[in-house]
Order: C-alpha cells, then structure tokens, then sequence
C-alpha cells in the first residue's frame, strides 16, 4: 500500500468518525469505532488503536468502554495470546439497531404512563399519545426490516444470488 493510499485511508477515517460525532456519539469513540472499520480484520489492539490515532491508552480505554457497552464492538484475546484487542461484531448494524428494543420499549411505555396523568384530551396528553404510538410503530417496523434484513443476507450468501433492497 503507498503513502498516497494511508493518507486516502486515513482521511475517510477522520471524516467517518466525524459523521458518527455528528450523530451523537462522543469524539473518540467515534474514531476508535472508525479506525476498527476500515481495517480488513475488524479488529487492532489498544496499542494499535493508540498508535493509529495518536492518542493515549487511557483515551482509547474509555472509547472502547463505550463501544462495548453499546455494544458495536467487543473485547476479545487470541487463545495463548497476551494482549486483548478490540473487535467490531460481525453484522454490527443490524445487531445495534435489533438491541434498541429495550430502549424504545421503555420510551414508549413512559410516554403510555403519562396519558392518563395529563389527560387524554389535553394537548400535552395527545402528544404523549402520538409519542406512544410512534414508537409502537417504530419498533414493529424495525422487527420487520431486521426480518428482511436477515432473509435478504440469507440471499446473498447463496452462490449467485442477489437481491436489491
């Protein structure tokens, strides 16, 4: 691979991390999550990740604390081997996206509890409503694409076939 190439790689790192900063996630986790990416094996260590970034091992420890425990990345050690490393899991989106359940589930339950506390008929209680059944809507809709998701995956990993979305 050349400078040219590094610098290529380097630079759509850099930009990535920064759609991901930009969607709510914190700065260095976002580049440790975006160095992971553009890696073939999926996966560096934390001195790996140091080096790549020029940060230090404290700021790549909590980036990686954060990534697990949102769960788009897992730690991990090779049989015999004596430093941890970092991976993204495999089908991270569709896994991240499946774990949100839990979460919308309480959203919608909360803004449920409300209803009655406010008033059906009051505006904060419609809204309340509407926030419940959007995220009713939600999370039916996304059991349904991961569905969709998982057979259009099936698909493709059949010798010559493949599907569009």
């Amino acid at each position: 691979m050349t400078q040219a190439d590094e610098n290529a790689i380097a630079g759509y790192q850099e930009r990535f991390a920064q759609i991901m900063v930009e969607s709510g996630m914190p700065r260095m986790a976002a580049r440790v999550y975006a160095a992971l990416l553009v890696t073939d094996s999926g996966k560096l260590s934390a001195a790996e990740l140091a080096e790549r970034l020029g940060v230090g091992a404290s700021a790549i420890s909590g980036a990686v604390k954060y990534l697990v425990q949102v769960r788009l990345v897992e730690r991990g050690r090779e049989p015999g081997g004596r430093h941890d490393f970092c991976r993204i899991h495999e089908h991270t989106w569709s896994h991240y996206v499946s774990q949100s359940d839990p979460v919308l589930a309480r959203l919608q339950e909360g803004a449920g509890e409300g209803i009655p506390v406010l008033g059906p008929d009051s505006p904060a209680g419609r809204r309340l409503d509407e926030t419940r059944r959007f995220f009713a809507f939600v999370r039916e809709e996304i059991k349904r694409s991961m569905v969709k998701w998982q057979r259009l995956q099936e698909a493709e990993r059949e010798p010559g076939q493949r599907r569009a979305l």
